[in-house]
């Protein structure tokens, strides 16, 4: 009756030890594989809150008020973007051909212009002031000093 006792004790240790070593060999295995997927999670939600907003100047040439979109071609390109907040209002007030300033930022693979304002564009006349020279001056001292008589 010893020996029968001694040998389920045996079988009871090695059945204990054999499930300690199958857990702890197949826990590190399952612990990596998640936390580098939550890794990749976060850098791709990080990627996209960092979102750096960027301006582009210029002519509206496709307005939808009522869907929120707004066309602008500038010197790079035209580019077409979905309006939220701000912009979306601003839109009401806009007219194709209009000089307009666009802060965007892309999200979802598609650009949102959160910001969009108008640019007045230069006349003519306006640029000629900023450039002419200023034409008063004083008279030469040769024919203020001639026309006095003693």
């Amino acid at each position: 009756m010893r020996k029968l006792f001694h040998y389920f004790l045996v079988l009871l240790f090695l059945a204990i030890s054999t499930n300690a070593v199958i857990a702890a060999v197949s826990a590190p295995a399952n612990n990596p594989a998640p936390s580098t997927e939550k890794k990749t999670a976060e850098k791709k939600t990080k990627s996209t809150k960092a979102a750096k907003p960027q301006r582009l100047k210029g002519e509206i040439t496709a307005l939808d008020v009522k869907a929120g979109t707004v066309s602008v071609k500038s010197a790079s390109g035209e580019k077409s973007f979905v309006t939220q907040d701000a912009a979306k209002d601003t839109l009401e007030i806009l007219a194709i051909g209009e000089q307009v300033k666009v802060t965007y930022s892309e999200k979802d693979k598609r650009w949102v212009a959160t910001s969009l304002r108008r640019i007045k564009p230069k006349t003519a006349s306006a640029e000629a002031k900023t450039k002419k020279p200023s034409t008063t001056s004083a008279p030469s001292t040769k024919e203020s000093a001639g026309s006095k008589k003693p």
